[in-house]
């Protein structure tokens, strides 16, 4: 038997590490890790396909989610969707079975996805807190600078070259034939260390695609907390403001409508960092266990201790995909709306009743919002 305790899975790649043996018992031969496994893994594939395909659908359909900080998310709802249908099961897969049976092209594919969508999700977070540090810090230069129609452009970007980083798997990511003492012959996915610098590229991905970028997103949250807590201060009204402005409904109806658009930026930033930490707390257990693999003496990669670790880091991986929506649907209450109008009209529009009328209106009305009003949609980010 083959005892599979390595794989080479999106951004990080092993080698496969085995040993051929017919009394030893693998460790997933085991029906008691068999079951736990399988069922903790079905819980992240259904929560990250129901989850993302949820936020996909209402910031699509959903006319008070029409902004660019939403526009971003559901590009990462994407990322984490393709997580939960291309990697999920396929990486449980080369555990349970002896064998890869869904032939080269789907092992190539596997790989590549895995890649395209954590090297997406990466860079889109850090596009979106770039763009909330510009809005914010330097509002008069985002205006001019980040208009709607180049942070289009700046994502797919993203996307392309996620996808240009990712495509060298179609070239070393490989099936091999190992025929056993038995005489079966069993197919593994691989990524054939002959054609990569395997230390090399584990290392650029855990500098570049980890902690780079979170010391990036810690620097300018926390400008963006300071420059918040300044606007704050700046709004703040004393008694004395307070009676003039009521002498006046003009000022004061613009300090409300500060206040306001001060107060949903908070609770934008409040869900960014949000997702930020939760990325960085889901992809800790991977990445310190690649650092142990690569500068510690002590991993050993035959081990049954190897081979749950494995699989179990990369489990905690994935529930970061089935997470962020957890988190767009209880820190966002513009989310939360548009998600309740999604459902209530998808379901006056089925049954043909007069509610349907009204979310049609609903829709038109939208576009003859008061300026000011449409200033604190778009400001707020939700």
């Amino acid at each position: 038997m083959i005892h599979v305790n390595e794989s080479s899975v999106g951004n990080e790649t092993l080698s496969y590490s085995y040993n051929i043996s017919v009394n030893e018992e693998y460790i997933f031969d085991r029906t008691d890790v068999k079951v736990i496994f399988i069922t903790l893994y079905t819980v992240v594939f259904v929560s990250c396909f129901l989850g993302n395909m949820m936020v996909i659908l209402v910031v699509t359909f959903s006319r008070r989610l029409r902004s660019i900080t939403n526009f971003f998310l559901a590009n990462l709802a994407v990322a984490d969707f393709c997580v939960g249908v291309f990697c999920v099961y396929q990486t449980l897969t080369n555990y349970l079975m002896n064998s890869w049976r869904l032939g080269d092209f789907l092992c190539k594919l596997y790989m590549f996805v895995h890649a395209l969508s954590y090297t997406a999700s990466v860079l889109i977070l850090v596009v979106v807190c770039v763009e909330r540090y510009l809005a914010i810090v330097h509002p008069i230069k985002c205006r001019s600078v980040l208009t709607r129609s180049r942070l289009q452009l700046v994502i797919g970007l993203v996307w392309m070259i996620s996808a240009v980083y990712a495509s060298p798997r179609f070239f070393y990511v490989e099936t091999v034939r190992n025929f056993l003492i038995t005489g079966d012959v069993d197919i593994i996915c691989i990524a054939n260390i002959k054609k990569h610098n395997k230390t090399l590229v584990d290392t650029v991905n855990l500098v570049f695609l980890y902690l780079l970028p979170l010391i990036l997103m810690c620097c300018l949250y926390s400008r963006i907390g300071v420059g918040l807590w300044k606007s704050g201060a700046t709004f703040g009204a004393s008694p004395d403001d307070v009676t003039r402005t009521g002498e006046n409904g003009r000022i004061r109806h613009v300090r409300t409508s500060s206040k306001n658009i001060l107060r949903a930026r908070r609770g934008v930033i409040r869900m960014l960092i949000a997702v930020v930490t939760m990325f960085a707390v889901c992809n800790l257990p991977q990445q310190a266990r690649i650092a142990w693999r690569l500068w510690g003496s002590t991993y050993d990669q035959t081990s049954d201790f190897s081979t749950l670790l494995t699989l179990s880091t990369f489990l905690v991986s994935y529930v970061n995909s089935c997470l962020n929506p957890l988190l767009y649907a209880f820190l966002s209450r513009n989310f939360q709306k548009g998600l309740r109008e999604l459902l209530i009209c998808g379901k006056a529009r089925k049954r043909g009743s007069v509610l349907a009328m009204g979310c049609t209106k609903g829709d038109t009305t939208s576009r003859q919002i008061p300026r000011h009003s449409s200033l604190v949609r778009s400001s707020s980010g939700q």
